[in-house]
C-alpha cells in the first residue's frame, strides 16, 4: 500500500509560524511532525509515498529528501495552486495502483492502520474516514454515521459539540473515488467530498479513533502538545531532564526540578530558571538570567540576558504569546535572535571568498585608476555636476506584515552603490520616459535611450565603465565580486510584495529567495544578457544565484547550483560576466 501525505497548504491559523516553517515541519519534541507520520507509515510496511507541496516547499524537500535515509521511496507534487485536499489527490491520479493511504500534514493518531485497513476491505468502502469525538474544536464539519458505520451526513458547526464526530484527518481510498473529484476546482476532502458522499449515497465509511490523536491547528496547540508529551515521557521514562545536557550550567542543572528537554548542540547559561516544564530545540544559546516557564524554544534561536519567557514559543526573532495568542518579530538582537551556525568548510570558504574580494578589487582600482581619472575629467567636461553618483539599493525592503493575531516589521537594508554620474544633473525623472522600460511587465524598471543620459554618460553605460567604482563598495564589504544585483527601493519592494507578474505566473516566492542571497557585481543575471532577459527570467536567475548564500547547508544543497560555491565557478562567472560586459550584451 502507498500513502500520500498533504502537505501543500500554507497553514494560515497556524500564522505567523507558518510564515517561517511549513505546517508539516513543526517541531514535537524536537522532531518535525511529518517525520513521525512516516515513522508510523513504516510500522505497516508502507515505504512508497508522495508529499504533496505548496508552500515552503523546498524546506520539507530539504529535510526528506528522496526518503535514503529514512529508509522509504518519497516523491513529491508540487501544486502551482491550492485547490483543496481532495484536488490534491486527483493530481496523482497515476500514483493510485491499489488502496492508498491519505494522511493530513497537521496531525497524527496512534492508528493501527491494519485494522483500519481490514475494516475498509470487509465494508468495500470506497473510502473511508477516520473519525475522532470533537473535544474541542469550533469552526468544523461534523461528520454522522448509522450503527453499521456508513456514513450518513455531515454538517457545519460553528460551537464546540462533544458528543460529535469529526474527520481525524487520515483515510483509506479506492481509486474510483477520484471519479467524483472534478478536476481544476476547489474541492476538499472534508466539505464537498462529503456532501457528495451524502448527497449520492456513496459507500463510505466512518472508522473510529480512540488512542492518541493529536492535531495541529493554532500555535498554541503546538506548545500544549509539547508540554503534554513531555510530561508523559518524564512520567514513564522517571526522569526530568531529556536530551544534550553538556552545554548546562552546572547550578542550573542542578536546580531543574521539572521536565527539561534540549536539543543538540544547545547551551544554557548560568543564572537560569526554569519553573515549569521547557522544549529546548537545536542550536539554541539560553543567555545569563533569563527565566523559562512553559515555553517552546526552536531551533537556531538566541535568547538574551534577564528576560522573562513564560507560556510562548520562539522561533529566531519570532515571539508567540499563546495565552494572548499574538506574534510579534523582535528586531533588536539582543533580546532574541536567529543563530547561523557555520561548519568550518563553509566558514573557510566565505573567508577565501572574502580575501578574493579584496585582492581583486585593490587590484583593479589599482589598474583602472588612470581611466578613472580620464573618465571623472570627461564627465566634468561634458556637463555640470559631481562626478560620483551614490544610488540606493536595497538587500532586503523594509517588512510591514500583520494580521490580527500577528505583526511583523524589519527595516530596510540599504547599501549605497558608489558609480560614475551619467544622467544631467538639472533633469528628474518624469512620465514621458516610462513608455522606454525595456521590461513588458514586473518590478523592474530599465529605460532604452533615456534622454536623461549625458553624451559621456551613454558611453560609460554601454560600456559599463560607470560601474568601476563599486570596486570601492567591494573593498568596504557592503558587496561581493559575485551575487545578486541589488535593486532600487520602489523595485525590490513591489518585487517583494507582488511578485513578478498578475498572472499566476507571478513568482512570489521565487522572487523572496533573492533577498537571502549577497550582493555581488557579477552573477547570472550579469552574465547572461542582463537588461536582454524578461521579468521572469531575470527573477529566476537572481533566486538561483542567491540559493547558494543560504545559510542552511541540507536546504542549499538540495536546491543549489554549486557553480558559485566553489572558487573555480566564482572566478568562472566573474570572467563570464566580463565577457557579457564587452560584447555589451544588455547594457543600455
Amino acid at each position: 500500500m502507498k500513502a500520500i501525505i498533504l502537505g501543500a497548504g500554507t497553514g494560515k491559523r497556524l500564522q505567523p509560524l507558518t510564515n517561517e516553517i511549513p505546517a508539516p515541519m513543526l517541531p514535537i519534541l524536537n522532531k518535525p511532525l511529518i517525520l513521525y507520520i512516516i515513522e508510523h507509515l513504516k510500522k505497516f510496511n508502507i515505504n512508497e509515498i508522495k508529499v504533496t507541496l505548496h508552500h515552503l516547499p523546498e524546506i520539507i524537500d530539504a529535510y526528506l529528501g528522496e526518503g535514503e535515509e529514512l529508509d522509504v521511496k518519497i516523491s513529491y507534487s508540487l501544486e502551482k495552486e491550492l485547490l483543496g485536499t481532495a484536488n490534491a489527490i486527483k493530481r496523482v491520479k497515476s500514483f493510485f495502483d491499489d488502496t492508498i493511504l491519505i494522511h493530513f500534514g497537521n496531525c497524527f493518531a496512534e492508528i493501527d492502520l491494519n485494522d483500519f485497513y481490514y475494516f475498509h476491505k470487509s465494508k468495500k468502502s470506497i473510502i473511508s474516514y477516520a473519525v475522532v469525538k470533537n473535544k474541542s474544536i469550533q469552526d468544523t464539519y461534523e461528520i454522522f454515521f448509522n450503527s453499521n458505520s456508513r456514513i450518513v451526513d455531515f454538517r457545519y458547526r460553528k460551537k464546540r459539540a462533544q458528543s460529535q464526530y469529526i474527520s481525524a484527518g487520515i483515510f483509506l481510498a479506492e481509486k474510483e473515488i477520484l471519479d467524483y473529484i472534478p478536476s481544476n476546482t476547489k474541492f476538499s476532502l472534508e466539505e464537498e467530498l462529503l456532501l457528495t458522499i451524502c448527497e449520492l449515497n456513496l459507500n463510505a465509511y466512518a472508522y473510529v479513533l480512540n488512542g492518541e490523536y493529536l492535531k495541529i491547528l493554532h500555535p498554541r496547540d503546538i506548545l500544549e502538545t509539547n508540554i503534554r508529551l513531555l510530561k508523559i515521557l518524564s512520567s514513564s521514562e522517571n526522569q526530568i531532564i531529556f536530551g544534550d545536557t553538556r552545554k548546562i550550567n552546572k547550578e542550573v542543572y542542578k536546580s531543574i526540578e521539572v521536565p527539561v528537554m534540549i536539543g543538540s548542540n544547545s547551551e544554557i547559561k548560568k543564572n537560569v530558571t526554569i519553573k515549569n516544564p521547557v522544549i529546548v530545540g537545536d542550536n539554541v544559546i539560553i543567555d545569563e538570567g533569563t527565566v523559562l516557564s512553559n515555553s517552546l524554544i526552536l531551533n537556531n534561536t538566541y535568547i538574551g540576558k534577564n528576560l522573562e519567557i513564560e507560556d510562548s514559543i520562539i522561533y529566531k526573532n519570532l515571539c508567540i504569546n499563546t495565552t494572548r495568542d499574538f506574534g510579534i518579530y523582535v528586531t533588536d538582537n539582543f533580546i532574541i535572535s536567529p543563530i547561523n551556525k557555520s561548519k568550518l568548510k563553509d566558514k573557510l570558504r566565505s573567508i577565501a571568498f572574502r580575501i578574493l574580494d579584496i585582492i581583486a578589487a585593490l587590484i583593479g582600482l589599482i589598474i583602472l585608476s588612470p581611466l578613472m581619472l580620464i573618465i571623472a575629467i570627461a564627465i566634468k567636461i561634458d556637463s555640470k555636476g559631481p562626478v560620483f553618483y551614490r544610488s540606493k539599493r536595497l538587500k532586503q525592503p523594509e517588512l510591514v506584515e500583520k494580521d490580527e493575531k500577528w505583526y511583523r516589521y524589519e527595516p530596510e537594508k540599504p547599501v549605497f552603490y558608489l558609480k560614475f554620474r551619467t544622467m544631467k544633473s538639472d533633469i528628474h525623472p518624469n512620465e514621458k520616459i516610462l513608455g522606454l522600460n525595456v521590461y513588458a511587465e514586473g518590478p523592474y524598471f530599465k529605460a532604452k535611450d533615456d534622454p536623461r543620459i549625458t553624451r559621456i554618460g551613454k558611453f560609460l553605460r554601454k560600456t559599463s565603465l560607470d560601474e568601476i567604482p563599486l570596486l570601492f563598495n567591494v573593498l568596504k564589504g557592503d558587496l561581493s565580486l559575485v551575487g545578486v544585483w541589488g535593486l532600487p527601493p520602489e523595485e525590490a519592494e513591489e518585487l517583494y510584495q507582488k511578485g513578478v507578474s498578475e498572472d499566476w505566473l507571478k513568482l512570489k516566492d521565487v522572487a523572496k529567495m533573492r533577498f537571502k542571497g549577497r550582493l555581488g557585481l557579477a552573477g547570472y543575471w550579469q552574465s547572461r544578457g542582463r537588461s536582454e532577459l524578461t521579468a521572469e527570467e531575470r527573477t529566476i536567475h537572481d533566486s538561483v544565484q542567491a540559493i547558494t548564500h543560504i545559510e542552511e547547508e541540507k536546504l542549499r544543497n538540495r536546491l543549489g547550483d554549486y557553480r558559485s560555491d566553489s572558487v573555480k565557478g566564482y572566478i568562472s562567472l566573474i570572467l563570464d560576466t566580463v565577457k557579457s560586459v564587452i560584447k555589451r550584451k544588455g547594457a543600455y
